[in-house]
């Protein structure tokens, strides 16, 4: 088997094992909850009742599981300054996205989803360019195309509700 351009090649003697493991809970972590925003956003659309419930439930502990998952890889694998920004700032953008979900009047009412489509686009972006800056680097590529899949989870949010 030939190895692509993205393939994320592991020095196992390089890698910390503590690091190895909380990433992969971590990854099992973060499904869970966008697998319950999921459903509650079908439940909307099938205009099923308590959906609003599922949605808040899903949303908020994949808000708070990547938070904190956010922090503890920071502590452990010493992500740079721009990198922790660039996480955070994502995770600030997800509750504005599942606000939206929940509160349709009020983000109707001021143009915030608009701001956040354009704070997407920008975080997509910059991550993207990063992203290939640093291909090189297996941390850092890791990071960043974490980073990219994070907010085209929140972008499919925010593009649902803008149309």
């Amino acid at each position: 088997m030939t190895d692509q351009p993205l393939d994320y090649h592991r020095d196992v003697n390089l890698v910390n094992p503590e690091v190895d493991r909380l990433r992969k809970t971590g990854q099992f972590l973060e499904a869970a909850p966008i697998i319950i925003l999921s459903i509650g956003m079908l439940m909307q659309t099938q205009e099923l009742p308590y959906w609003r419930s599922v949605i808040l439930l899903g949303g908020g502990i994949s808000v708070a599981i990547y938070t904190i998952f956010s922090y503890f890889m920071f502590q452990l694998e010493r992500y740079t300054t721009i990198e922790f920004t660039l996480g955070l700032f994502s995770a600030i953008l997800f509750p504005i996205g599942v606000s939206g979900i929940l509160f349709p009047e009020i983000a109707e009412s001021f143009d915030f989803m608009i701001y956040c489509i354009y704070g997407c686009l920008a975080l997509f972006a910059t991550s993207l360019l990063l992203f290939i800056f640093n291909i090189t680097d297996d941390r850092a590529s890791l990071f960043y195309r974490s980073l990219i899949a994070r907010v085209m989870v929140v972008g499919a949010i925010l593009l649902r509700l803008w149309y």
